[in-house]
């Protein structure tokens, strides 16, 4: 398998595009789950820790109510590719951040090689792919053993660009096009500072259950605020599905493909306002809420609107919430294990797509993240009705360990 990481101006999308096979030798083996090792495993918990927290901090960030929808793990690649860079108090901050102190990036490293290698092979049917690529200003010196750990652990692609040269926008717009299928192609508009850093998955996986597109109609979705509006809403019935209530909501999970992902619809009741629930979304509660319904089948009733969405945020607000501050700062931040030169995170943004339909399900993210170098500076037989009509939670995720791909908060169906 091979996979892009380039560093430049530290760029890192994420879009679920699993690491590149050579397509000429092995046939497709499917693996039953993650194969991690002893270490590895609280790493899930960790991260999904991870995932919980950046999805409440988003979600505080975006204070207007209005869909977003993120990676968290797009995030973590992204900064895991960034610590290697990293010593000192920046790099402290970074690892507690990524690990909650409980492991060190030698660790962290083999757990994010592992997944590029494990999760793309978990089902033959649906296409999960990471690709990581580090783009370097030509007249910029990056220290080789930060581009040899990160092609060992990342299975990063590194590429020195002339930034002044328009042409390189183009060149990295391009990759990033083709490593998510078209979904994001554009996440620069100029290529400044002197290291890019991109990580990009991307997600394609069609339901075991398809919803039938002549049963789709339009019917009035809720917000939470405005008018009732038609939306296109699918629709299935008599279906079993994976499922768990609390006193405020209903969760049941849509798995694709073989069953080794899902994406699990958290839908708050009647009065119960979405971000309630976002509020007690953490990794306990989610390891709670997915154990629960994998021992509880309800037959559904089954409404779900169809969906197109793209977005984009600012996340450095939401990183330096979680604890990471010196990175972005010019007078604090120690990259000394990528370059000599000073050297700070000026930008990082994140980019999806989300796609549901009858089908099945698109996801791409792509986080962007730039860095400047400076010189000196109980089952039931009749059909429960979970109408999803109102706002609501998704999560995409792996069905056996529960890690988290992507989640969102749907506040209207536009």
């Amino acid at each position: 398998m091979k996979d892009l990481l380039l560093f430049a101006t530290g760029i890192s999308l994420c879009i679920l595009i699993s690491c590149q096979q050579n397509p000429s030798h092995k046939p497709f083996v499917e693996l039953s789950s993650l194969e991690l090792s002893e270490e590895e495993i609280p790493m899930v918990s960790i991260s999904n820790d991870f995932a919980c927290s950046f999805f409440q901090k988003m979600s505080e960030q975006e204070k207007e109510q209005k869909n977003f929808f993120i990676s968290p793990l797009s995030a973590q690649f992204n900064l895991g590719m960034v610590a290697n860079g990293a010593s000192g108090k920046t790099l402290q901050e970074i690892e507690s951040v990524l690990s909650a102190s409980r492991s060190k990036l030698q660790s962290i490293n083999s757990y994010f090689l592992k997944l590029m290698n494990n999760l793309p092979q978990l089902d033959s049917t649906t296409i999960f792919r990471s690709a990581n690529s580090i783009w370097i200003h030509d007249k910029s010196l990056v220290k080789a053993a930060f581009q040899q750990i990160n092609r060992k652990y990342f299975l990063a692609e590194i590429q020195n660009l002339n930034f002044s040269d328009p042409k390189s926008t183009d060149i990295i717009n391009q990759w990033t096009k083709e490593q998510t299928q078209g979904r994001i192609s554009k996440i620069l508009d100029q290529t400044q500072g002197d290291c890019i850093l991109i990580n990009t998955l991307f997600f394609k996986g069609g339901w075991i259950n398809t919803f039938d597109p002549a049963e789709t109609r339009q019917e009035d979705f809720y917000p939470s605020k405005g008018k009732k509006h038609p939306v296109s809403m699918m629709h299935q019935s008599d279906i079993w599905f994976g499922f768990h209530e609390t006193e405020l909501f209903e969760m049941a999970t849509l798995p694709y493909g073989n069953g080794s992902y899902a994406m699990t619809i958290i839908l708050p009741k009647q009065g119960i306002p979405v971000d309630s629930c976002i509020t007690i979304f953490t990794g306990t509660n989610w390891k709670a809420w997915l154990t629960a319904s994998d021992t509880i089948s309800r037959n559904l009733d089954l409404k779900l609107p169809s969906i197109k969405l793209d977005y984009k945020a600012d996340i450095i607000p939401v990183f330096q919430k979680m604890g990471i501050n010196d990175a972005f700062n010019e007078n604090c931040a120690d990259f000394s294990r990528m370059t000599d030169m000073s050297a700070y995170i000026s930008e990082i943004k994140q980019f999806t797509r989300l796609e549901v339909t009858e089908t099945g399900t698109v996801a791409a993210a792509a986080t962007i993240t730039n860095v400047v170098f400076e010189s000196e500076i109980v089952p039931e037989i009749t059909p429960y009705p979970l109408h999803v009509n109102r706002p609501f939670l998704l999560v995409i995720h792996e069905n056996k360990t529960g890690l988290i791909l992507f989640m969102g908060k749907v506040m209207d169906i536009l």
